[in-house]
């Protein structure tokens, strides 16, 4: 990975396609660990390209970012990344932006997490801890 970046940039209606397939390969397995089911309809109606940003590696599309700056916090709803650009210390550069990104903001970085990922552990390397859980998430906070 030495000398790659990240980028972003804003999401496109025709990047729903792109959203669903990454969502789908992060997510579909813990939706039915959890709940039993995926539903394909759900995860598109998620979509909503003035909320996301599509992440490319490398010159790829390799994920998705949906962040959203409330008054109260900056909120991270998104950070789905295709498993083939997994563990190789993306994720982790991501949300150390974010996380910059929300101390300039002076605003604590939330998100929530389905129990059964193991993204869990990422983010409590990274100093988020629980702010309160329910019997399928865990919802995180860092300051």
């Amino acid at each position: 990975m030495t000398g790659s970046q990240y980028a972003t940039r804003p999401a496109r209606p025709e990047d729903a396609d792109f959203v669903y397939r990454v969502s789908e390969a992060t997510m579909r397995a813990y939706a039915e660990a959890t709940f039993g089911i995926w539903s394909e309809q759900i995860a598109r109606d998620s979509f909503i390209p003035a909320t996301h940003r599509i992440l490319h590696y490398d010159g790829k599309d390799i994920g998705c970012i949906e962040l959203l700056d409330l008054p109260e916090a900056v909120q991270l709803n998104k950070l789905y990344i295709l498993p083939a650009w997994q563990r190789q210390g993306i994720g982790t550069r991501i949300l150390n932006d974010i996380k910059a990104l929300a101390g300039a903001l002076e605003k604590p970085l939330r998100l929530r997490v389905l129990r059964v990922n193991p993204a869990r552990r990422l983010y409590e390397r990274l100093g988020f801890r629980i702010e309160h859980e329910t019997p399928e998430r865990l919802f995180l906070t860092i300051d």
